[in-house]
């Protein structure tokens, strides 16, 4: 409305921002020698640097363009730089659940998820129907399977793609039950206590 858009209701309240930043999408400029990553954190480094407590700023998957573990944990630090350095108006989407748990008791996050329906079919899949609304809290799991049969990716790579994701999660549920048997032998409440907050 701000910017003389048209909003599809009967009324609308809004606040007016003094600048809007956005972080979506994937480009390159490869003829400048920047890749889409690079130029995911240039688009991110003006967000952070010039956003005022009167701002808006969108960022769309932060990160995708490294390694989980960077990219989790450069989403993580720009989350927090968003909220506690430029206290800002942003809206922040991302697929790294473990950023989530920082955020759930602080009062000036509102942590939502779009909405969908799953139905099991006949040969034990899931079908899946994007609604398109903001639902409360985190999203429940990941949809990555049936976004990828909704794509059009073949049965075979789907069902190699479905037993990894499971391999996965064990390896995953492996660890942590082998990091808390580790921690309570050893007795350290620290460890234990890191664990449990990490859950």
């Amino acid at each position: 409305a701000q910017v003389g858009c048209y909003v599809p209701a009967a009324s609308c309240q809004i606040t007016p921002v003094d600048r809007i930043f956005t972080r979506l999408g994937a480009s390159d400029s490869i003829l400048q020698g920047q890749s889409t990553f690079f130029v995911e954190l240039a688009e991110t480094a003006a967000a952070l640097r010039g956003a005022t407590s009167r701002s808006l700023v969108i960022m769309d998957e932060l990160g995708r363009g490294t390694a989980t573990f960077d990219g989790t944990a450069i989403a993580s630090a720009a989350v927090h730089h968003l909220v506690e350095e430029n206290r800002c108006l942003a809206m922040f989407a991302t697929h790294y659940h473990s950023l989530l748990a920082d955020w759930e008791d602080n009062a000036g996050v509102y942590l939502g998820h779009m909405e969908c329906m799953v139905d099991a079919d006949t040969n034990d899949d899931q079908r899946i129907t994007f609604l398109y609304t903001l639902g409360n809290g985190v999203c429940p799991k990941s949809f990555g399977i049936n976004v990828a049969r909704l794509a059009g990716l073949p049965k075979e790579v789907i069902e190699i793609a479905k037993t990894k994701s499971i391999e996965f999660e064990l390896e995953m549920e492996r660890s942590l039950s082998s990091r808390i048997r580790s921690a309570v032998a050893s007795g350290n409440a620290a460890v234990i206590e890191n664990i449990w907050n990490s859950l």
